[in-house]
């Protein structure tokens, strides 16, 4: 996967800091929806350091045990300002060349992803988790245009087209009239 991720970015020096943001704790991330449902808003200088970071548009991925078999992941968004810290339990990926987050998304939501990588972790019982070396060097087929077309629509369905019918066709009497 490190062809189209960057793995566990921090966010630039430069931040500002005094700024509320998203802190995404473990039980803020559904493992039935795959989505962050109950961030909490605080101050970037509280959860700097000691916590992950991430991003609008960046995946994260649970790596301990059980979570990350029980699928705990999201793609974030509707972030405060942009911008989150987390559990340090979360390995972020954050997509690169043009690849959409919905398409790793559902990589890493995969069954056979999962016990694949559940088969790689690492640590004491309990305290498993998957390596991000693990994600690094996973083979991760690339997007054909299609696939990024199917995860486009499944993201933003359009509405169906509902065409108004075509009134009904008068004829024109000798004279003009209709």
């Amino acid at each position: 996967m490190a062809e189209i991720c960057t793995f566990n970015p921090k966010h630039a020096p430069e931040t500002e800091r005094e700024q509320q943001v998203s802190f995404v704790p473990m039980p803020a991330v559904s493992d039935k929806r795959g989505a962050i449902e109950t961030p909490q808003d605080q101050l970037l200088s509280e959860i700097w350091k000691g916590y992950t970071h991430f991003q609008n548009g960046d995946v994260i991925f649970a790596k301990i045990t059980p979570c990350m078999e029980n699928g705990k992941s999201a793609i974030a968004s509707d972030l405060t300002n942009g911008l989150a810290c987390g559990s340090t339990e979360f390995h972020v990926l954050r997509p690169e060349g043009g690849v959409l987050p919905d398409y790793i998304w559902r990589f890493v939501r995969q069954v056979n992803f999962r016990k694949d990588a559940e088969a790689q972790m690492t640590g004491a019982v309990g305290q498993r988790r998957v390596p991000k070396t693990y994600l690094e060097q996973h083979p991760i087929p690339l997007p054909t245009p299609r696939a990024t077309a199917d995860c486009e629509e499944a993201r933003h369905p359009q509405r169906p087209h509902h065409h108004r019918p075509h009134p009904p066709h008068r004829h024109r009497k000798a004279g003009g009239e209709i």
